[in-house]
């Protein structure tokens, strides 16, 4: 990119973020602690399904001492401190055994800090993180929003954040997994968004091919509509970040089951190929619905 496209392009984004009270530089965002950071929703082109984004926050349920997780933004700590604020908890109900979120990049101590950072901009200034998230939409032109790849919606406060901005962008597909009761039904009346739930009455919507297989079955003989996503198999790339797109969505499902793909001792095909197999025709069948 040449330094006339470079300075246009920087030129933009500061427009696009005064337009809803955010400074930004061109590259990074001011936030309310006095912090520079990226923007909030990573995003990537697809020629498919257009621009995709995520939004993720701390997940977990188990309470952590907050200042190991701001070491790299020190004024954002000095608030903390001087409101007496020494821990955090994570935004999901329960902390599921072999949570996807605690491997690949979630682990990382970059990814973890950032995670943490957005929680408490989730918590304490969700006004200013409204209009942050806008702005990221609207200049990037983003089609799609997959809220909680890590995370779930741990307050009403929250949850009505995220109606507003959904309301906001009726042309936006946005979509999202919960296990929290409150939020299943929260964006009823929304057409615009796809919510499902990630505990199903068989129990949670992950696991090996045999698990999965009992469940899909109990679900589908109970009267219930069931999608089997393709990621972690040869039908599509690994979408961890969900920035493919989601072939469940706008699909009349109750439920989308996953493939436990982030188990060290388990490798869908290896451990039981037969129940891969299967696994994989369901998928093969569905996609060609």
């Amino acid at each position: 990119m040449n330094k006339g496209k470079q300075l246009t392009k920087k030129a933009i984004a500061i427009n696009t973020y005064a337009e809803f009270g955010i400074e930004c530089d061109g590259d990074h965002i001011l936030d309310p602690y006095g912090e520079w950071i990226p923007e909030l929703i990573p995003f990537a082109s697809n020629g498919k399904v257009g621009s995709a984004g995520t939004w993720s926050i701390a997940h977990g349920n188990e309470v952590h001492d907050i200042s190991e997780y701001l070491e790299k933004f020190p004024k954002t700590a000095a608030v903390m401190r001087a409101a007496g604020v020494t821990s955090f908890c994570g935004s999901c109900p329960c902390h599921c055994k072999d949570c996807y979120c605690d491997s690949g990049r979630f682990p990382m101590d970059s990814m973890k800090h950032s995670l943490v950072r957005k929680l408490l901009l989730a918590t304490y200034h969700r006004d200013w993180l409204e209009n942050a998230i806008k702005a990221c939409i609207k200049l990037h032109s983003i089609d799609q929003v997959r809220i909680h790849a890590a995370g779930d919606f741990f307050c009403d406060e929250y949850v009505d954040m995220w109606k507003r901005i959904i309301e906001y962008f009726p042309l936006v597909t946005f979509w999202t997994y919960t296990k929290q009761d409150h939020a299943v039904n929260a964006f009823d009346g929304l057409q615009n968004i796809t919510v499902t739930p990630s505990i199903t009455p068989h129990g949670v919507n992950f696991g090996t091919c045999a698990e999965l297989l009992e469940t899909y079955t109990a679900l589908v003989n109970a009267g219930f509509r069931v999608h089997v996503c393709a990621c972690g198999t040869p039908f599509e790339i690994h979408c961890s970040d969900c920035k493919h797109g989601c072939k469940a969505i706008g699909k009349e499902c109750d439920y989308v089951l996953f493939i436990k793909h982030s188990a060290k001792d388990y490798k869908a095909g290896k451990n039981d190929p037969a129940e891969y197999a299967a696994v994989l025709e369901i998928i093969k069948k569905q996609d060609n619905q």
